[in-house]
């Protein structure tokens, strides 16, 4: 049988592999268009995408000064707690030596009272 029709199955095979590579020039020729219309789309520009991107970028410049006055408000809270805090260091040198001079007297005090509490009996 394929002596007898070869040239015919040749002739099919031929015909089908011609309509199968035609298949695939209009599949990469349908492929090439869909990507040219999106380069076209992308190397437009869009007003949208600005208006979206700008914004973004002022709610970013809101939030950022949102948390540098939150920043400002802490440091200048900390400002203050550091002035209270160098101002008790500087009274601190008369508190040790007004505490000293009070506890030297209370052991003078309690010296006293032992000496005479010894020497009553």
């Amino acid at each position: 049988m394929f002596k007898e029709n070869w040239r015919v199955i040749l002739v099919t095979l031929l015909a089908a592999n011609l309509v199968f590579m035609g298949l695939l020039q209009m599949q990469r020729l349908a492929i090439w268009r869909t990507e040219e219309a999106y380069f076209k789309q992308i190397q437009q520009p869009s007003t949208e995408r600005f208006d979206i991107l700008a914004k973004e970028l002022a709610e970013a410049k809101k939030s950022e000064t949102m948390y540098l006055d939150l920043i400002y408000r802490g440091l200048a809270e900390l400002n203050l707690r550091m002035t209270k805090v160098e101002k008790a260091t500087e009274e601190i040198p008369a508190n040790v030596a007004e505490t000293r001079a009070i506890r030297a007297h209370v052991d003078a005090l309690k010296a006293i009272v032992e000496r005479t509490a010894t020497a009553r009996p």
